[in-house]
């Protein structure tokens, strides 16, 4: 299971799904006594809090929540030392490049309407608790940060799309939304906001209608906002890949909007941000309608 940030965990979700999706009809009735089980051979310990409690979360079978449903073992399963024994057994192996399971290859970047990956957003908002609130007259914005910290330890793909001004960002969106009542908020779950659970960072989120931010796992996050929300990916010499625009595209309810970052060397320019991000308001709008 790979669970390094919201793109990997969200795809081995969507892996799971899936394959439940197809077996689940096929055992239904056979584990009335007990509920199913489900056995994780990978540890947890590349990850600073537990994604394995997020899997037993999403998948328990709903009559109520049952740690023996989990199984958790080390990664030494191989060494004879410990038996399992199944009637049935459901193999689904980690998914390390997950787009793929959002490509259909006889449509451009996957544009076209998937009923699995619908059903898919529908039973995360559901199994996680998340409201159905009412559509308000105006937006909410949420901006998805970046760790700018020497501690955050970037990679070199990852540095790219590091913008140094990113505070200054922040207050001068916070204060153009401001001036036309538009709430502001900031997804940072960063620094010491780092453990913060992953259902706390969903609802978070999911009080937004617009999600805007620089390319990366983090506008992932759109998977939890309410249908028919608009996410705005900055682009630094990135591309649209497997992600957000997949994702949209999937549902059909909902719009992705992208632009090119102006970069003035480490500083993003922040008019052409506010620019996007009006015309991102005003779709958001004509979703309504």
């Amino acid at each position: 299971m790979i669970h390094r940030n919201w793109w990997f965990f969200l795809q081995t979700i969507l892996h799971h799904y899936v394959a439940l999706g197809i077996v689940q009809p096929m055992i239904a009735g056979k584990y009335k006594s007990e509920p199913m089980r489900v056995l994780f051979t990978t540890d947890d310990h590349k990850s600073s809090r537990s994604f394995l409690d997020a899997f037993e979360f999403l998948f328990s079978d709903g009559r109520e929540r049952d740690s023996r449903q989990v199984w958790k073992v080390g990664s030494n399963t191989t060494n004879g030392e410990k038996r399992y024994c199944f009637k049935k057994l459901l193999w689904a192996p980690k998914n390390s490049i997950g787009g793929r399971l959002l490509v259909n290859h006889k449509h451009a970047m996957g544009n076209c309407f998937s009923s699995i990956v619908y059903s898919y957003a529908a039973y995360l908002k559901a199994a996680m608790h998340i409201p159905t609130l009412p559509r308000p007259e105006q937006p909410r914005i949420v901006w998805v940060g970046r760790d700018t910290s020497p501690e955050a330890n970037p990679s070199p793909w990852q540095a790219k799309r590091i913008i140094a001004n990113q505070d200054e960002v922040i207050s001068y969106l916070n204060d153009e939304c401001n001036k036309i009542g538009i709430d502001f908020i900031v997804a940072d779950f960063y620094g010491t906001k780092k453990d913060t659970s992953f259902q706390d960072q969903a609802l978070f989120v999911s009080k937004a209608n617009i999600m805007i931010g620089m390319h990366g796992a983090g506008l992932n996050m759109f998977h939890f906002l309410p249908f028919n929300s608009v996410v705005v990916e900055i682009h630094r010499g990135t591309n649209m890949q497997y992600n957000s625009r997949n994702f949209v595209s999937h549902v059909r309810e909902g719009a992705y909007l992208s632009m090119e970052a102006t970069m003035q060397g480490k500083n993003i320019q922040k008019e052409p941000i506010w620019t996007n991000l009006k015309q991102a308001i005003e779709k958001w709008k004509s979703l309504g309608c």
